[in-house]
């Protein structure tokens, strides 16, 4: 019973989700879940975070991580993609408008819908500070689709 899903659909899931989990490895303590908005291109996850946060210093501890996307409430409505990968940092800020840009590029609804147009003054100077650029390699994908299951 295959209830695997094929890259067209884990394509479609991965740019339908808002969000992904990303499962972050720290030194001596669990792991750390963190949602994040996400571009997926070739492959390859793509988001950026702020230079100075917890979960970059973690990341270049150690760059192993999970993620998560899933979807469904009803049993046979359960789906989910779950990426193993390696994930690169960088703080060339190129690298970040780079990303930024493949983000804006395949989750436009970031942009025209759900990014402010215009932050409170206290966000707009935090969101003024150094970003980090991070890119997620996949090592594996596990995928089930329970719609698939022969009723």
């Amino acid at each position: 019973m295959a209830v695997t899903m094929t890259q067209a659909e884990i394509d479609e899931m991965l740019l339908g989700s808002p969000n992904i989990i990303l499962c972050i490895n720290r030194k001596n303590l669990p792991p750390l879940p963190v949602p994040m908005w996400f571009g997926w291109k070739d492959n390859t996850v793509y988001m950026h975070t702020l230079a100075a946060s917890k979960k970059v210093n973690h990341l270049k501890e150690n760059p192993m991580v999970s993620l998560l996307v899933e979807s469904g409430a009803d049993y046979f409505a359960l789906k989910s993609v779950m990426i193993m990968g390696t994930a690169e940092v960088s703080e060339d800020q190129a690298v970040v408008k780079q990303y930024q840009a493949i983000i804006d590029e395949v989750k436009p609804q970031y942009r025209e819908q759900w990014r402010p147009k215009k932050y409170p003054p206290a966000l707009e100077k935090f969101y003024q500070r150094p970003r980090a650029a991070i890119k997620i390699t996949p090592t594996s994908i596990t995928t089930w689709d329970f719609s698939k299951i022969p009723r």
